[in-house]
């Protein structure tokens, strides 16, 4: 078969121009706006006011600041001349540190019995004692001048209040006495118990026993648990491990904070076993 060759062509395309028409502007249409220089001056003064009035609130800030800080830290001011807050606790832990020490401790193993006993107070047995001493004191507004004058608040004492209840609840079942001792009780304090009522009196009578009983009977078992408290608190000083770091320096050993936390979570393991198991029995 004959083979036929083919010439390519030597010749190239002829390149094409292209001119681009510059854009014609028509400098009549476009219109010069003469920049208000009133508004910029006007705009730029409230500016200007905005950054002093900010800067002039910072600064009010920053004082208050320094004067809570300086007040925080300093117990009173002579002449201009701060004492520390940190002078006035030292002196106080010296004088108090030991006593309020012990009363925190006494109020936690009271706590601590409370729970093991399973023992609660209702908000209303802490409202009926409240209502007492206020009673007790002569109304409501000479109740609000005693805690005025004692420096302490109405959640402090009612604070103070469920730590009595508590006690009350766990010494009383312990205490043995017959109606004899409350009647002679009342006869030795009824005039101190109840001065209105004996005030009313005429001559030579006497407060009626049986229709006092049941309110003079509960005042000699507060009485009674008071007397008890602090032998009954002893005897939990051997019972419980305690650590007053007001009377004697803390001591330091090898785990002994996670040793601790572990004795305590398997103590309250087998504690809470126990109950279930006597639930169960039950």
């Amino acid at each position: 078969m004959a083979k036929v060759k083919v010439k390519k062509s030597s010749k190239k395309s002829p390149k094409k121009t292209i001119t681009l028409k510059k854009p014609e502007i028509n400098l009549s249409k476009i219109k010069f706006t003469k920049p208000n220089f009133k508004k910029l001056k006007e705009k730029k003064s409230v500016q200007i006011i905005t950054i002093v009035f900010a800067a002039i609130v910072v600064f009010i800030l920053i004082d208050f600041l320094f004067q809570y800080l300086n007040n925080g830290y300093s117990i009173a001011v002579v002449d201009g001349v701060r004492i520390p807050r940190k002078s006035f606790y030292e002196r106080l832990e010296k004088q108090y540190g030991e006593s309020m020490a012990q009363q925190l401790i006494d109020e936690e193993l009271i706590r601590i019995e409370a729970k093991k006993n399973d023992i609660t107070v209702e908000d209303e047995e802490i409202q009926t004692q409240l209502d007492e001493i206020i009673n007790s004191i002569g109304g409501e507004e000479a109740y609000v001048a005693a805690l005025i004058s004692n420096n302490i608040t109405e959640k402090e004492l009612k604070e103070q209040i469920e730590i009595d209840v508590i006690l009350k609840k766990l010494i009383e079942p312990t205490l043995e006495y017959t109606e004899d001792d409350v009647k002679v009780f009342f006869e030795q304090y009824s005039s101190a118990i109840y001065p209105n009522e004996t005030a009313a009196l005429e001559e030579g009578e006497k407060l009626d026993y049986e229709m006092f009983k049941e309110g003079v009977e509960d005042i000699y078992i507060r009485q009674q648990v008071e007397n008890e408290r602090y032998a009954w608190l002893e005897g939990l000083y051997n019972e419980y491990k305690i650590q007053n770091n007001t009377v004697s320096k803390p001591k330091y050993g090898v785990l002994s904070a996670t040793i601790n936390i572990f004795s305590n979570l398997f103590e309250d393991a087998n504690s809470n076993e126990e109950t279930t198991e006597v639930e169960t029995k039950e």
